[in-house]
């Protein structure tokens, strides 16, 4: 087991969804609790939907140097959260559709906005499209598992897209004129988004294989160092990372009904 150093390339545990792909909506200022948020959110069905079973997820781990090997890669990983997320919506009457995925190694922009080293890979609703830029560094010396991390929580946010929670919260979102409470709801749905992916890690840690000791690194990097404006301080992150891990589950990943100090 190798464990590179995370902090040259910090992006790649921040992922997101582009805000600037937001409809018009309404100027009511809604200054909402987590508990008065839609039942769309605090009650959506896909948390009835039980563990996740174990995804038969083995990709070839990507070669240093090889732009073409990290691709291959994260389209696997993509392909495996094809199959754990179309048998969640399964399990509660519902049918899912995957997300295009495309991944670029030049470059900064995406249809909806700008890919950043810290920021390199995010997820436009409107196009249902998940956008990953591969950094030099990460060319350089790729770690498969925060690659793999990075793409599920990406894919956690079209999981939100296609069960109505991402359409409910920009209704929310434009409605609310509150700069704390905007903050709060968008911590709520990285977190969740970022839950999800730890759903994934737990339902493919036999066959990824998720290393425990890197994966304990991950989360302790994450907690340290992963606060930021639009996902909430960096051991909330964690929290919920590990929440989705020990649970395989997204019934545990309901973040809208969490106290506020639990996602701030």
């Amino acid at each position: 087991m190798r464990i590179p150093l995370i902090a040259v390339v910090p992006g790649l545990l921040a992922g997101s969804m582009v805000i600037g792909a937001a409809p018009a909506s309404a100027t009511t200022d809604t200054t909402k609790s987590a508990t008065s948020a839609p039942s769309v959110m605090t009650s959506n069905k896909l948390y009835r939907s039980g563990m996740a079973k174990a995804v038969a997820c083995a990709p070839t781990e990507p070669r240093k140097g090889s732009a073409a090997s990290i691709k291959r890669y994260l389209q696997y990983v993509a392909k495996c959260n094809d199959i754990l997320w179309t048998r969640q919506f399964k399990a509660v009457g519902w049918q899912f559709s995957r997300p295009r995925v495309v991944i670029m190694t030049t470059g900064t922009k995406s249809p909806c906005g700008t890919l950043t080293s810290w920021s390199p890979a995010h997820y436009c609703p409107d196009s249902r499209t998940i956008y990953f830029r591969l950094l030099k560094s990460q060319i350089k010396d790729p770690f498969p598992l925060v690659l793999a991390k990075t793409m599920a929580h990406e894919y956690g946010h079209h999981v939100q897209q296609r069960s109505g929670i991402i359409t409910t919260y920009w209704s929310d979102y434009n409605r609310t004129r509150n700069r704390t409470a905007r903050n709060l709801m968008s911590h709520r749905l990285e977190q969740q988004a970022e839950c999800f992916s730890g759903v994934f890690l737990r339902a493919a840690e036999d066959y990824l294989p998720v290393d425990q000791r890197e994966y304990d690194y991950v989360v302790d990097w994450a907690s340290k160092n992963a606060t930021d404006n639009a996902h909430g301080k960096g051991r909330n992150q964690a929290y919920w990372l590990e929440r989705g891990f020990d649970s395989a589950s997204p019934g545990a990943c309901n973040t809208w009904v969490a106290p506020n100090a639990r996602v701030a």
